[in-house]
């Protein structure tokens, strides 16, 4: 997911952004402004993605054959598909008034912030004119209020990736149905040694998604606020994210330590791949990785489990589920043209990249899995079967596209947490103190 955390517009950015992007009327929208005489149309796309990741030079070619008219000038904000500092860029150039025309994001929080902010078109009538059923096309939802801003992209869904040679020693096969009570038995069956040397069984990131692993695939009220403002911390999912956290690094010690985890700055891909813990809870951005990089060579073979439920009576496979954003800037000259590349890229494009997985439903998943084990430079490395049966029966729960503040109450949600895992104060002191912290958030942004 590389960063994935979302940047608060900055008050003088945001009223630079009202008083330049206003939408257009929505009739004067679904008319485009496109090339009059049916002559070339240049889009200038912003994008988090490098050419590494996206693989561009392979996307455009397929573009052109069915839109020879569209030419599109990428413009990829961050060399390292470091979002926080291309989605700093992005804000810059809208701010300052540069042409833009289809515009990527990479969460739903940063997404609703730049609706909220105007730098979106609304789509509905260029779908409206095409036929689209929205919800027959895409699995993620990307209405806000009633309006679509952008189409979904990329498909980062949720699942345990695991070392089977260390699986193996320890004699466990890999889960096909599991709860997360199971997930941390195997965490102390995989854990080894002590001191610089000990193997963990697995390893928690400092990211939001680890406090909040048994709330994020609740198929209702999944995150901490609603749309409509309510806030879901006071519940047993919550609760029992939070104790799952606290059980693995603080009393089962089959993680690192929550303190270790910031202070020493650890990352993901090292403790996974350095061979220093045997299971991640992670997404499938990390398949072409585990079939080995330029970076990190694959030196173990991976398998994969589904996304552990809250509890046994709950189905099996639904998991977290996030998405890429792509949507037509409001002050484009060509929205038409815009859109038309939007929708594409959202249904042929990715899979032109033939690296990730798509959101768009009539996406043939074998070819998707195929295409990102192939990627890697060590493809032998990824067990195909246990990946093709996770994720034929991984169901991403419904993203909606938070509150515009939602980046500042998480952040009230994790200071609170955090007194949790660093053991300066008890489970139902920080529940009460965090839904009181966020509520506070709602309140003052009402």
């Amino acid at each position: 997911m590389r960063k994935t955390s979302a940047i608060l517009l900055s008050s003088a950015m945001m009223v630079s952004l009202l008083a330049g992007c206003g939408n257009k009327p929505e009739g004067e929208a679904s008319a485009g402004t496109g090339s009059a005489d049916g002559g070339q149309v240049n889009l200038k796309l912003y994008t988090w993605l490098s050419e590494e990741t996206m693989h561009w030079n392979k996307i455009l070619p397929e573009f052109y054959k069915d839109y020879p008219n569209i030419k599109v000038d990428v413009n990829i904000l961050s060399t390292k598909d470091d979002a926080h500092e291309a989605m700093n860029k992005l804000d810059l150039a809208a701010a300052s008034g540069q042409d833009m025309d289809v515009v990527m994001l990479n969460d739903s929080t940063g997404y609703a912030q730049r609706v909220s902010a105007g730098m979106l078109a609304p789509l509905d009538d260029f779908m409206k004119a095409d036929g689209i059923n929205y919800d027959e096309e895409f699995k993620a939802s990307t209405q806000i209020e009633g309006k679509y801003y952008a189409l979904p992209g990329r498909l980062l869904s949720w699942f345990v990736m695991l070392n089977k040679q260390k699986l193996d020693e320890a004699g466990l096969p890999v889960p096909k149905e599991w709860t997360w009570d199971e997930f941390m038995d195997y965490a102390k069956k995989l854990t080894k040694g002590d001191g610089p040397s000990k193997e963990y069984g697995t390893y928690f990131h400092n990211w939001n998604q680890y406090i909040t692993l048994a709330q994020i695939n609740n198929p209702e009220d999944n995150s901490l606020v609603s749309p409509d403002g309510k806030v879901n911390i006071n519940n047993d999912r919550i609760r029992k994210s939070l104790q799952i956290a606290h059980q693995v690094q603080n009393e089962d010690k089959t993680a690192h330590s929550y303190a270790d985890v910031i202070s020493q700055k650890l990352t993901y891909r090292n403790e996974y791949f350095g061979n220093k813990a045997a299971m991640i809870p992670t997404g499938s951005w990390m398949i072409t990785e585990a079939a080995g990089t330029d970076t990190v060579p694959a030196k173990f073979v991976s398998v994969f489990a589904p996304y552990p439920k809250y509890s046994k009576d709950d189905p099996n496979g639904p998991t977290l589920g996030n998405v890429d954003y792509i949507g037509v800037a409001a002050k484009s000259k060509h929205q038409k043209e815009a859109y038309e590349f939007t929708k594409w890229f959202t249904t042929k494009g990715i899979l032109a990249a033939g690296n990730s997985l798509s959101s768009w439903n009539k996406a043939d998943l074998n070819a998707m899995i195929d295409g990102m084990i192939k990627t890697g430079k060590n493809p032998e490395m990824v067990d195909r079967a246990s990946l093709e049966y996770t994720l034929s029966l991984s169901k991403p729960v419904k993203i909606v596209a938070p509150p515009t503040y939602i980046n500042d109450a998480s952040k009230r949600y994790v200071s609170e947490v955090e007194k949790y895992l660093l053991d300066k104060q008890d489970l139902d002191t920080t529940i009460k103190n965090a839904e009181k912290a966020v509520t506070d958030v709602v309140n003052i942004n009402k």
